[in-house]
């Protein structure tokens, strides 16, 4: 009964969830949680003010939203989101149950909150701008510039992202702000994004016992 509990809570959130076995690969799964959570958050946005996103003529822009579109559908089949991990934390202090979930999930929930805490104090004092292009920058940082197995992924095999973002270097000047290249901005955040994942170092607290075992 505890297993089916807690196979229904991840399929919840997740219905096919890859599970990466080593750490190295729980880092690219960390980056997939990130995107699949900004894509969602970025697509319920805009579809529900009823705005339609634009780069270049229609057919660049059919491109691009169909294939970010098809991108977040494989994520949320393959990956979970910040809300699996928030009510995952909830869960588990109300009920044991949920504590060893949690505990196997310290790594990847380290990793998302590093790559959160960059962008969030990148925009402390401006609001997110074109996050479905910050995505597509940080994938292909991590995937081509890094050279990290998507092994895991099949389907990110499938888009080019170099020709997604040229489609955005291509409109540099509509999407500046201000005259600011927002473009270039984004690339230099999508760089101190993947720097901060590849550094971290995820150590796991030894010295921390357990109520029961102190209770011995």
């Amino acid at each position: 009964m505890n297993a089916l509990a807690i196979n229904n809570f991840i399929s919840d959130n997740c219905k096919n969830r890859v599970r990466p076995m080593m750490l190295r690969d729980v880092k690219t799964e960390a980056l997939l949680v990130f995107c699949r959570t900004a894509l969602e958050r970025y697509f319920i946005k805009i579809d529900e003010a009823k705005y339609t996103a634009t780069v270049g003529d229609d057919k660049d822009t059919t491109y691009v939203y169909e294939t970010l579109r098809g991108l977040l559908l494989n994520l949320q089949d393959s990956v979970v989101n910040v809300d699996y991990f928030i009510e995952l934390m909830q869960s588990s202090k109300k009920s044991p149950l949920f504590r060893p979930l949690a505990k196997s999930e310290e790594p990847l929930i380290n990793y998302y909150d590093v790559m959160a805490k960059v962008t969030r104090d990148h925009y402390e004092t401006e609001p997110a701008f074109l996050p479905e292009f910050l995505i597509i920058c940080v994938l292909d940082n991590w995937i081509s510039g890094e050279e990290r197995s998507v092994e895991l992924y099949p389907f990110l095999k499938d888009i080019d992202f170099l020709e997604l973002m040229s489609k955005f270097e291509e409109n540099r000047e509509y999407f500046a702000k201000e005259d600011e290249c927002t473009v270039r901005g984004i690339h230099q955040l999508s760089d101190k994004i993947t720097i901060a994942l590849k550094n971290y170092r995820y150590k796991a607290n030894k010295n921390r016992v357990s109520k029961n075992r102190k209770k011995k």
